[in-house]
C-alpha cells in the first residue's frame, strides 16, 4: 500500500504536515501554509515540490483537482532540482570518499529528496500485477499496506540495476547524466496522466492528476525536458525522448488492460522505471 495509507490515490501525495481538518478516505485533504501564494503559476510550482519531495512546502485551505492537474507542468522542474542536489552531491563527495561508496550515497539521497514514496508505489504496483488474476484482485493487492516477496525482490533488482548503471557512467559524463536521471523520472508521470484514465471509483489525487493533465501541461513539462536534455547531453538527449514517449504510451495502455487504468502507485512504479531506462539508454550513448 502507498505511503498515506488507506487513500491509495493519496500515494503521490507528499504532505508530511498535519490537515487543517480530518478529511474522509479519497478526499484531497486541506494543508496550511503561513502566507499565501497569488500568482497561480508560482503556487502550482511550489504545489509540484510539495508532492514530488520532502521538501517543507505549504498551502492554506483546500488543493483542488485542476490545481493538482496543473502542477504537472512542473515536474521535470522540480526533477531538476533533485538533479542539482545529487551532482552536487557528487562533487563534494567525490572528493573524501571512494567512487563507489559515493555512487551508493547517491542513490541515498535521491530516494531520501522525495520520501521513498515512488519505491513504495513500484512494489505495490509490482505485487498487484504479479499476484491477482483479475482487475479487482489486482487492485486489492495493490491497496494492501504489506510489501510481498515479489515486490521485495523486485525492489532490490531496482536498486541494484540503477547502482550498476551509475558505476559505469564515464565520469565525463557523470553529472550530465546525474542531473537529468529525476528529470526524466518526474516527466514520466506527465504522459502517463494525460493518456491515462482513472482505474478506482472515488477521489484521490491520482485522479486529479488522470483528469486534469491537459495538453498545456503536456507540452510545458515536455518542452522543460526537450531544453535541458539539448543542454547537457545535446543531441543524444534529444535522442532518448522518443524512444521515452514510447515506453510511457506502452505501459500505459498495459496498465489499462490489466486493471483498466493508472492509479497513485502506478505513476510511482512509471517514474521509477523511467529512470532505469534512462540510465541504461544514457549509459549505452555514453559509452558508444
Amino acid at each position: 500500500m502507498s505511503l498515506q495509507g488507506e487513500a491509495e490515490a493519496i500515494s503521490f501525495y507528499r504532505s508530511g504536515r498535519a490537515p487543517a481538518k480530518q478529511s474522509q478516505k479519497g478526499e484531497i485533504p486541506h494543508f496550511v501554509r503561513n502566507d499565501t501564494i497569488g500568482d497561480s503559476q508560482v503556487k502550482s510550482f511550489f504545489l509540484a515540490i510539495q508532492l514530488l519531495t520532502i521538501f517543507p512546502i505549504k498551502f492554506i485551505g483546500r488543493v483542488e483537482p485542476h490545481e493538482l492537474g496543473r502542477a504537472t507542468a512542473f515536474f521535470p522542474l522540480v526533477g531538476a532540482i533533485q538533479g542539482a542536489i545529487l551532482v552536487l552531491s557528487n562533487i563534494i563527495l567525490s572528493r573524501f570518499l571512494p567512487y563507489d561508496i559515493v555512487d551508493g550515497l547517491l542513490l541515498v539521497i535521491l530516494i531520501l529528496t522525495n520520501g521513498g514514496f515512488h519505491l513504495d508505489g513500484f512494489a505495490d504496483t509490482i505485487d498487484g500485477i504479479a499476484g491477482g488474476g483479475t482487475k479487482e484482485e489486482r487492485l486489492k493487492i495493490m491497496r494492501d499496506s504489506q510489501i510481498g516477496a515479489i515486490g521485495v525482490v523486485a525492489l532490490v533488482l531496482l536498486i541494484l540495476i540503477k547502482f550498476l548503471a551509475i558505476n559505469n557512467i564515464p565520469f565525463e559524463s557523470k553529472n550530465e547524466i546525474l542531473f537529468l536521471l529525476p528529470v526524466f523520472g518526474r516527466w514520466a508521470v506527465v504522459p502517463m496522466a494525460y493518456w491515462g484514465d482513472y482505474a478506482r471509483e472515488g477521489e484521490g489525487v491520482g485522479r486529479a492528476f488522470a483528469e486534469h493533465t491537459k495538453t498545456r501541461e503536456l507540452v510545458i513539462a515536455t518542452g522543460d525536458v526537450i531544453i535541458l536534455s539539448a543542454i547537457f547531453l545535446k543531441l543524444k538527449g534529444l535522442l532518448l525522448i522518443p524512444a521515452m514517449f514510447l515506453f510511457i504510451y506502452l505501459t500505459t495502455l498495459f496498465f489499462k488492460k490489466k486493471i483498466g487504468g493508472i492509479t497513485g502507485d502506478v505513476f510511482g512504479f512509471q517514474s521509477e522505471m523511467a529512470e532505469v531506462l534512462f540510465l541504461i539508454m544514457a549509459l549505452s550513448l555514453a559509452v558508444a
